[in-house]
């Protein structure tokens, strides 16, 4: 299943000619506007979809960027800033957290941004290992 999502997704790139990091951010927004349209909570919802949209496309930078750390280190032993390692540990706990609170009041778009962040690095995993770094 993981070999096909991204046969999927090398497919899109292909005929489309865009990177992948666009294909993600088309995703995150069909699904983010699919559940604002779904909770009918009106525009404080769709404040949510942008702030969790635009939020997206940082953990992609901030993926990225820990992805040539950690190949900087495994090459050199050595990364240009050493507490990369770090991000994930700080990811999981402010997503866990977030999904609490997200929870507890009911902020739907929210929510499936918590449930979409956390399955990135998931998805980044299973990308790189068919597409490595070079």
């Amino acid at each position: 299943m993981q070999k096909g999502i991204v046969s999927l997704v090398q497919k899109i790139k292909h005929v489309f000619h865009i990177k992948t990091w666009i294909i993600e951010y088309v995703l995150v927004g069909i699904i983010l506007i699919a559940v604002a349209l779904i909770s009918h909570k009106g525009w404080i919802e769709w404040i949510g979809v942008l702030a969790v949209f635009l939020n997206f496309g940082y953990v992609q930078i901030a993926d990225r960027m820990e992805e040539k750390e950690a190949q900087k280190f495994h090459i050199n032993k050595k990364a240009d800033i050493e507490c990369y390692w770090k991000l994930k540990y700080y990811f999981y706990g402010k997503e866990i957290l977030w999904f609490a609170y997200f929870l507890l009041l009911g902020a739907y778009s929210a929510l499936a941004g918590v449930i979409l962040f956390l399955l990135y690095p998931w998805w980044r995993k299973v990308y790189r290992k068919h597409h490595p770094l070079k």
